[in-house]
C-alpha cells in the first residue's frame, strides 16, 4: 500500500467515525426512543469494556450504565414522557429542538433562520425527507446533514479514488465547517446545556453531554482530514 492509499484509508476511517457520531445524535433527538432501542443501548453500555478513558464514548457508556434498572419497560415510558415534556409540549416547550428558537428569540418555527438553513442544504443538494412538514433547523436534521456530507465524501473516495475526488472532498469538508460556524455551533451547545439542566430521566442528559463532546472534538478531526488531504495533494505535485 503506497503512502497516498494509506492516507486515503485514514481519511475514510475518520469520515466514517464522524458520520457514525452524527447519526447517533440525529437518531436520539429526532423522535422518542423505542423500548427495544433503549434496552439495547443500556445493555451495550453495561458490557462495554473500553471505557477507562475520558473519551465521549466512554463518558456516554458510563452515564447510560448508571441508568440500568430492573424494569426497562417502565424506564422507556419515563423517557417517552420526558421527550414530550422537554421537546414537544403541549405545554410550554422546555428545550426547543430548532435553531430559530435560539437565534431569533421566538419559539415560532419556519422563520428566516429556518429558511437560511434550508438554503444552505439546497446549495449542497440535500433535501430532507419531510420538507415543509418538519423544520430544517431541528437539531436532528442539522446533524443528519453533517452525516450526509460525510457519507458523500466516503462514496467519492470509493468510486473515484483519492486524487480524482480530492477537490470535491475538500469542498464538502469546507461545507461542514461553514455549516457548523454559521448554524449548528451557534446554538447546539446551548441546547445541550438546557437538556442537561432540565432532563429528569438522565437519558437525554447523557446524550446531550455526548452531543457537546462530539461537536467539541470534531474540529480536531476535521483538521486531521484537511492535513491528510493536503499531504496527498502535495505528494502528487
Amino acid at each position: 500500500m503506497d503512502a497516498a492509499t494509506h492516507k486515503a484509508k485514514e481519511i475514510v476511517d475518520l469520515l466514517a467515525y464522524r458520520r457514525d457520531r452524527f447519526g447517533l445524535v440525529a437518531d436520539v433527538f429526532a423522535r422518542e426512543v423505542s423500548e427495544e432501542t433503549l434496552r439495547q443501548m443500556i445493555a451495550h453500555a453495561c458490557t462495554f469494556e473500553g471505557d477507562l478513558d475520558d473519551s465521549v464514548e466512554s463518558v456516554l457508556n458510563r452515564d447510560l450504565r448508571r441508568l440500568s434498572c430492573d424494569d426497562i419497560g417502565e424506564f422507556a415510558t419515563q423517557t417517552r414522557t420526558e421527550y414530550a415534556r422537554l421537546f414537544l409540549g403541549p405545554r410550554r416547550v422546555v428545550v426547543p429542538l430548532h435553531e430559530s428558537a435560539y437565534l431569533s428569540g421566538t419559539p415560532r418555527m419556519f422563520t428566516a433562520e429556518t429558511l437560511a438553513v434550508r438554503g444552505f442544504y439546497e446549495r449542497y443538494g440535500y433535501v430532507m425527507k419531510l420538507k415543509n412538514r418538519e423544520p430544517e433547523d431541528s437539531i436532528a436534521v442539522e446533524f443528519e446533514f453533517l452525516r450526509n456530507l460525510s457519507d458523500r465524501c466516503i462514496l467519492l473516495l470509493e468510486e473515484k479514488g483519492i486524487l480524482p475526488s480530492i477537490e470535491e472532498i475538500g469542498n464538502l469538508l469546507e461545507a461542514q465547517k461553514l455549516f457548523k460556524a454559521q448554524h449548528l455551533c451557534r446554538w447546539a451547545y446551548d441546547f445541550a446545556q438546557r437538556v442537561i439542566e432540565n432532563d429528569q430521566s438522565g437519558f437525554y442528559a447523557a446524550w446531550a453531554t455526548y452531543l457537546s463532546g462530539v461537536l467539541h472534538e470534531d474540529e480536531a478531526l476535521l483538521d486531521e482530514c484537511d492535513r491528510l488531504l493536503l499531504e496527498i495533494q502535495n505528494s502528487a505535485c
